[in-house]
């Protein structure tokens, strides 16, 4: 009998949630304003989509406040946590509670739209360039209109359905990246390109004639 994709979906499901608890992820807040007041949602999903325009990703669950409200909106912002914001990622992600986050945006920043979290390593703020519905969640692409770097904190890392920091000892020695963000324009081939055919010595076609 052949399995359909809903067999299928439920038999890897407890395993993917266990595979993508493996792959460690920096800690944002997704900030929006519901009623009139700041709001804050823990998640790792997101990533650096595009310098050229600046665009940033963040996923959703579809049936959040959160998503609802920046649909409405049309705007929101992602406040990077460093490691003594801690508090403020269990905050935000505390299950079935309400996410308004007062008592963590004690800084005003009038030049962006979104609330900020005090102390964050960055803020970004952003209008919503696109939004895809992608299973049960909701992809939001954004278009950066501000980038605020407060002080240089460790970063807060998510791993194994917990948070960790990061020490010294963790460094490979591996070189810096050139540029700051993994960005496949930079260690991909543009299009079109065409390749060399390239033979082992040994391999190389013979002259049959």
């Amino acid at each position: 009998m052949t399995e359909t994709m809903e067999d299928i979906d439920e038999k890897v499901g407890d395993s993917f949630r266990v595979a993508m608890s493996r792959l460690a992820a920096g800690v944002v807040m997704v900030t929006c304003h519901v009623d009139g007041q700041p709001w804050g949602l823990t998640v790792s999903a997101c990533c650096s989509v595009s310098m050229e325009p600046p665009l940033i990703l963040a996923s959703l669950g579809a049936n959040t406040v959160s998503a609802k409200a920046i649909t409405d909106h049309g705007t929101f912002g992602i406040s990077v946590l460093g490691e003594q914001l801690v508090h403020a990622a269990r905050f935000g992600s505390s299950p079935g509670e309400p996410k308004f986050m007062q008592h963590l945006c004690a800084e005003e920043h009038p030049e962006c739209d979104s609330p900020a979290v005090s102390g964050a390593v960055a803020h970004i703020d952003c209008v919503v360039e696109q939004r895809i519905v992608a299973g049960d969640h909701v992809l939001f692409i954004g278009r950066v209109c501000n980038a605020l770097l407060g002080d240089a904190d460790s970063p807060l890392v998510y791993h194994g359905r917990t948070y960790h920091q990061l020490v010294p000892s963790t460094d490979l020695g591996v070189s810096p990246v050139a540029d700051e963000t993994i960005d496949s324009l930079l260690y991909d081939y543009p299009l079109p390109r065409r390749f060399a055919r390239v033979y082992p010595t040994d391999d190389r076609p013979r002259d049959r004639r």
